[in-house]
């Protein structure tokens, strides 16, 4: 519901200022052309590229780990899991491009999972023992749930201890799959964007013939899109759904990758990558040159306020859930975060006259 007021408050606001004419239309499609090209080379160009490398350091340890599994080298492909994990968290919010070709985005995390088919597929893969199944080309187009972070953590939560035994030369190889399929992934994402014919070439070119977008203002749609999507992502589903209404409602083991303890950890780069999007993606600027100098002031404040929360918050996320003195801390992150997502929703939409729409996590 807070969804559909946030749009129809835009849109009504928007539909009200009236049909833009040829100057405003040209100085609004050059407001928008500023925004698309901050945001890519300043924002996702960069963080894909960190995810590709994160990629490589991950594949890279998950085969040194196969081929000597010690104790040292297990904390080394633990390690490299949580980095690129973190990584992904950081630029997991753009939704569009590249990241939707062949499902990517979801192939690369399968969440949320209130269902539980992470664990119920996994299951399958092991017991089946099938190493025909982890062949680069057939595991690409096995079940998604099983192909990224959260199948992954699984097989790495019981430490060095869990590859021991019989199953553990074929939970070895499936880590070894997953990480060349993480790491294939992303590379794949961070190429496409490329500048000379790839995905930044097709929205540089936006309002002409030779992009999939007709008009310049979509792109900053689509960023928006992202920014709100996220930012819903954090107050709905990874604090809201394990808090619970009340202390005897509350399911920390829906909070986000808390096997590994990296729910706040994601949580704060979430944040951080939403609140880089917003500045160095060039809607700080934007604001700021149209004379709303005091909205972009509360924005930029509202994302310095929910990460500061956010690092802030006692110990580990999946205790907080149920600890009475702590639940308040989280209900406070997740009001500032829905008055962030007010703000961006409505008032810059208006602002910038970009109506943001439904975004790709919306339900019917």
């Amino acid at each position: 519901m807070q969804r559909i007021l946030i749009l129809l408050v835009s849109f009504l606001a928007i539909s009200a200022a009236g049909p833009a004419g040829p100057a405003h239309a040209a100085d609004a499609d050059e407001t928008f052309r500023a925004i698309t090209k901050a945001s890519v080379f300043d924002h996702i160009i960069p963080r894909y590229e960190h995810l590709a490398t994160a990629g490589a350091g991950l594949e890279a340890a998950a085969t040194a780990y196969c081929q000597g599994r010690t104790a040292q080298n297990f904390t080394a492909l633990d390690s490299a899991f949580r980095s690129y994990w973190l990584t992904w968290a950081g630029i997991r919010h753009i939704q569009f491009g590249p990241v939707q070709i062949k499902n990517r985005g979801f192939r690369i995390q399968f969440w949320p999972d209130f269902r539980n088919k992470v664990g119920k597929q996994l299951s399958r893969v092991l017991a089946a023992e099938n190493s025909a199944a982890l062949e680069k080309t057939t595991f690409a187009k096995t079940s998604i749930a099983v192909q990224g972070l959260p199948a992954l953590e699984r097989l790495l939560v019981d430490g060095h201890a869990g590859f021991a035994g019989s199953k553990g030369s074929f939970k070895c190889t499936l880590t070894e799959t997953i990480a060349s399929n993480l790491t294939t992934m992303a590379k794949h994402v961070a190429t496409d964007w490329n500048p000379t014919d790839g995905y930044a070439h097709t929205v540089a070119m936006a309002g002409t013939e030779d992009s999939l977008y007709s008009e310049a203002y979509e792109v900053p749609v689509e960023l928006l899109q992202s920014l709100l999507g996220e930012l819903e992502a954090s107050h709905d589903v990874r604090l809201g759904r394990p808090l619970g209404s009340e202390m005897d409602k509350a399911r920390p083991k829906l909070a986000e990758a808390w096997r590994s303890g990296l729910s706040k950890a994601i949580l704060v780069e979430s944040l951080k990558g939403a609140g880089d999007l917003y500045r160095s993606g060039g809607f700080d600027q934007a604001l700021r040159e149209v004379g709303e100098i005091a909205l972009a002031d509360r924005i930029t404040a509202g994302f310095q306020t929910t990460v500061a929360q956010a690092t802030a918050l006692d110990g580990s996320l999946y205790d907080a859930f149920t600890a009475p003195e702590r639940r308040d801390a989280l209900r406070a992150l997740r009001a500032d975060l829905k008055t962030l997502t007010g703000l961006l929703g409505t008032k810059l939409a208006v602002a910038l006259d970009i109506s943001p729409g439904f975004n790709s996590r919306d339900g019917d």
